[in-house]
């Protein structure tokens, strides 16, 4: 298996043995490099490159808030150029049609100061107050601060936002959720603005299950369309698994909700997947399913199929394919060098876990170095894992003791580093 050219994604991620490439992707390695040489001026420089550029590859799944602010934080860094960043992103993000550049700029600079406010800093906590009084998308930063700030934070913004209100703003308040509840006690507009939320239509009644003959009728019928199919998935998930969709899998490609019905077949599902996943615009399917249920002598499909996205660099899915690799364990033995390369590469920083969890059952040794980089990654799920899986010694005991104790840590991460350093 070739990694990707020296630059990857040229244009987007740096190489990921330099600072700038670790930082970009939110690696562990990134925090451990910039902490050593936290005196040269580029690491700075990396840190606010990271800042002003949204590097996540989903911005729905991976994260990035934290791991920046943590990094502001420990290395001392001026809050002043991440605070005007956000102000020119908040009065640009409009011109710019939401362009990626602009709404990822505001979103990880909002995302990094309110992560400092929840810790305490008091420039943070007032730069987004004021944005609260004075930004164009100051209900996005009151969504923010309000999620995990302590309510005496923002409790008496109440009349500042009431003078900003629009009749847009009033048709998309979440009445039921804070502060709006916390606001509605005092203030009869917000009050009345809760009812309303209160009295919006309900979903309309769930329909009377059909029998799976009908369903299965539904979706062999040529002339039914694709709304049509995916309400006869649905449904059919919610009843016994069935085995006829194997047959008709091929003609439903691309309907929503097919696989998780096929997959709820589980090793039944196999021998079709074997089949599909040989070629064609159901190989991804059937490897995924090969990866969930497939036995030993599957293996080699998936190393395959591994090696065919690896070249397409599309990074989306390799989670799937490393679950597959822990399940078989040490007769994975092929997949080692692909998942370090994985860990190392990724810019779906999500999916790292994965590749984690399947390092660990296939070889332990390998997973060495990448659990003691994870106990810093970016997504919490890494940093769970490697806290609950890393081997004790100095230096992980000394960075356990640091996530025990800190603000910024999620709960379970502090829990799990405390209930690792009192074992002994």
């Amino acid at each position: 298996m070739t990694e990707p050219d020296d630059d990857g994604h040229h244009w987007y991620y740096d190489h990921p043995r330099t600072l700038l490439g670790a930082l970009q992707r939110g690696h562990g390695r990134g925090v451990l490099r910039a902490r050593r040489d936290r005196r040269d001026p580029g690491v700075a420089e990396a840190v606010y490159g990271c800042i002003a550029r949204d590097h996540r590859w989903d911005r729905q799944v991976d994260d990035c808030g934290d791991y920046l602010a943590r990094l502001i934080r420990d290395l001392d860094l001026d809050l002043a150029p991440i605070i005007d960043l956000f102000w020119t992103a908040d009065r640009d993000l409009d011109l710019h049609d939401g362009a990626s550049y602009d709404e990822g700029t505001f979103h990880v600079t909002l995302g990094v100061l309110e992560t400092l406010g929840h810790t305490g800093d008091r420039r943070a906590v007032d730069a987004l107050r004021r944005a609260v009084a004075e930004a164009e998308h100051w209900t996005a930063v009151l969504d923010e601060i309000t999620d995990r700030w302590p309510r005496q934070s923002w409790d008496d913004l109440d009349t500042v936002l009431l003078s900003r209100l629009t009749p847009q703003d009033e048709d998309d308040l979440l009445g039921f959720r804070d502060p709006w509840a916390t606001w509605a006690r005092r203030h009869p507009r917000i009050a009345d603005l809760t009812r309303l939320t209160a009295e919006r239509p309900a979903r309309p009644p769930t329909p009377v299950p059909r029998s799976s003959d009908a369903l299965v009728a539904v979706l062999g019928d040529p002339l039914a369309s694709r709304g049509e199919r995916a309400a006869a998935l649905r449904e059919l998930i919610r009843s016994a698994p069935e085995p006829r969709l194997l047959d008709l899998a091929e003609d439903l490609y691309g309907t929503p909700s097919l696989y998780r019905a096929v997959s709820r077949l589980g090793s039944a599902a196999v021998g079709h997947a074997r089949g599909w996943a040989q070629d064609g615009r159901m190989h991804r399917f059937g490897v995924a399913l090969l990866a969930a249920y497939g036995t030993e002598q599957d293996i080699p499909r998936l190393v395959e199929a591994w090696d065919r996205q690896w070249e397409s660099e599309d990074w989306c899915g390799f989670d799937g394919l490393a679950d597959g690799f822990a399940r078989f364990g040490a007769v994975a033995a092929d997949a080692v060098p692909r998942l370090r390369a994985m860990w190392r590469w990724t810019p779906h920083s999500y999916e790292r876990a994965a590749c984690l969890r399947a390092l660990l059952a296939v070889d332990p040794l390998a997973a060495e170095v990448p659990l003691g980089q994870g106990l810093l990654d970016s997504e919490s799920g890494v940093r769970e894992f490697a806290v609950a899986h890393v081997q004790l010694d100095h230096v992980t005991r000394r960075v356990l003791g640091g996530l025990a104790h800190d603000p910024i840590e999620s709960p379970e991460v502090r829990r799990l580093a405390a209930t690792r350093l009192a074992s002994r």
